[in-house]
C-alpha cells in the first residue's frame, strides 16, 4: 500500500510540473507579445472582383514575430459583427463583400482572445487607387509636342470615380530629378521645347483618391515606359523650307520682269517718261 501510494506521489508530482512549465510557457509568450511593437498600417481597394473590396494590413516592423498574430476587424459590417483577416506570409487580407463603406470599423491584432492593440478606421478613408496601366507615348511632329495616354482602373468602377494622376519623366541617363505633371485625365502633352534634343526619356504614372468622400493613398506606380527625342532642326541637316522659299522668290522676280516688258509701251512708260510735245509740227500745223 505503501509503495502504491509513493507512485501515485511521484505522477501527481509530475504532473504538477508539465502544467506549471507549460503556463508559465504561455505566459512568456504573452509578455513577449506585450514587449513587441504592434503598430500596422491598413488600405482598402474597391471593387477589386466585382463587388468585392479588399482590406490588406501589415505591421510596420517586418521583423516582428507574427506566428500567432491574427488581424479581425468589426464594425460597419453589412450581415456579420466581426471578420478575421487570411495570413500570406507578413501580410493579412481579407476580400468581401461585407464593408459598408458607411461609418467606422475596429481593427485589432489579437494574440488569441487578448487585443494587443486596436484602430479606429473607416474603409472609405483608407483606400488606395489601383496602379494605371498601358502607358503610351506618342510624338507629333506637326504639333511639336509628345502626347501621353494611359487607362485609368477607375473609369470601370461604381464608386471611385474622381481620381488625380501623376505623371512623372526624367533622362533615362545622368538625371536623378523627376518632372511631375498633375491631371484628372487620362491623357496629356509634354511640349518639345520642355525636353532635351536627342535624348531618351523614362515616364511613369500613379493615382491618388480626389474625392470628399472616398480618400487615401498613392497607387503604386505604372510600369515605366521610355521615348526619345527627335535631333533638333538646321543643324547639319537639309531643310525642305528653305529650297522652296527661294524657288518661289526667284520665279516671283521672273514674273515680275516679263510683266515690266510686256507692258513697258502702254503702260509704264508713258507714267515713267511721259513724251514731249514737237512744237515745229505745231507752228507748221498753224
Amino acid at each position: 500500500m505503501m509503495a502504491l501510494g509513493r507512485a501515485f506521489a511521484i505522477v501527481f508530482c509530475l504532473i504538477q510540473a508539465v502544467s506549471g512549465e507549460s503556463g508559465n510557457a504561455q505566459d512568456g509568450d504573452l509578455e513577449d507579445a506585450d514587449a513587441d511593437d504592434h503598430s500596422f498600417w491598413c488600405h482598402s481597394q474597391l471593387e477589386v472582383d466585382g463587388s468585392q473590396h479588399l482590406l490588406t494590413c501589415a505591421f510596420n516592423d517586418s521583423d516582428i514575430n507574427t506566428a500567432n498574430l491574427e488581424f479581425q476587424i468589426c464594425g460597419a459590417l453589412l450581415r456579420v459583427k466581426c471578420l478575421t483577416l487570411n495570413k500570406l506570409q507578413d501580410i493579412y487580407f481579407i476580400k468581401t463583400s461585407e464593408f459598408l463603406l458607411i461609418g467606422s470599423s475596429n481593427i485589432c491584432v489579437k494574440l488569441g482572445q487578448k487585443n494587443l492593440t486596436c484602430k479606429n478606421m473607416a474603409i472609405n478613408t483608407i483606400v488606395k487607387a489601383e496602379a494605371p496601366s498601358d502607358l503610351k507615348v506618342v510624338y507629333r511632329k506637326e504639333a511639336n509636342d509628345f502626347l501621353v495616354t494611359f487607362n485609368a482602373p477607375h473609369l470601370k468602377k461604381k464608386y471611385l470615380k474622381k481620381v488625380k494622376h501623376d505623371v512623372a519623366y526624367r533622362p533615362a541617363r545622368g538625371e536623378s530629378n523627376w518632372t511631375h505633371v498633375s491631371l484628372f485625365h487620362t491623357r496629356t502633352t509634354i511640349p518639345q521645347r520642355k525636353l532635351r534634343p536627342k535624348a531618351m526619356y523614362e515616364i511613369k504614372v500613379r493615382s491618388i483618391p480626389h474625392n470628399d468622400y472616398f480618400k487615401g493613398f498613392w497607387s503604386e506606380w505604372s510600369p515605366s515606359s521610355t521615348f526619345e527625342t527627335p535631333e533638333p532642326k538646321n543643324q547639319g541637316g537639309w531643310d525642305p523650307v528653305l529650297p522652296s522659299v527661294t524657288i518661289l522668290s526667284l520665279f516671283s522676280a521672273f514674273l515680275l520682269v516679263i510683266l515690266a516688258h510686256v507692258l513697258w509701251k502702254k503702260r509704264i512708260k508713258p507714267v515713267v517718261w511721259p513724251s514731249l510735245p514737237d512744237h515745229k509740227k505745231t507752228l507748221e500745223q498753224l
